[in-house]
């Protein structure tokens, strides 16, 4: 299975301030607006880390206190969230990661923050 790292997802609590920090700090820019993403009950914003087209950062916030990041913002006060991977085939990602003792948070979705390509957490 080929797999590819897309982005590394932080959980913050303010977008507009970590993009500014990132930028100022790390010399990111932005490569979206902020994205309203109603599948996981956040919203997002990519930044380029500079060393082409991939990895990203994606800057995720809650937009409701049902959201799916809601609690690990609460508990932890933000920070790295996740590592979001390009796969070619999903459904056969999601079996071989279940082999291996992987929790699937949820099914497939289109990600609004990806082209309304499937995604899963």
């Amino acid at each position: 299975m080929e797999l590819k790292l897309d982005h590394i997802g932080f959980v913050v609590k303010d977008i507009v301030k970590f993009r500014d920090y990132y930028m100022a700090t790390f010399s990111c820019r932005p490569l979206s607006a902020v994205i309203d993403e109603p599948a996981h009950g956040v919203q997002i914003q990519f930044l380029d880390t500079g060393h082409g087209e991939m990895p990203l950062i994606e800057l995720i916030t809650p937009t409701s206190e049902k959201s799916k990041v809601t609690k690990f913002l609460q508990k932890t006060g933000g920070g790295i969230h996740h590592l979001a991977y390009e796969v070619n085939e999903i459904n056969d990602a999601i079996e071989h990661y279940k082999s291996l003792g992987s929790i699937i948070l949820g099914g497939i979705v289109p990600g609004a923050g990806h082209s309304n390509l499937p995604t899963v957490w």
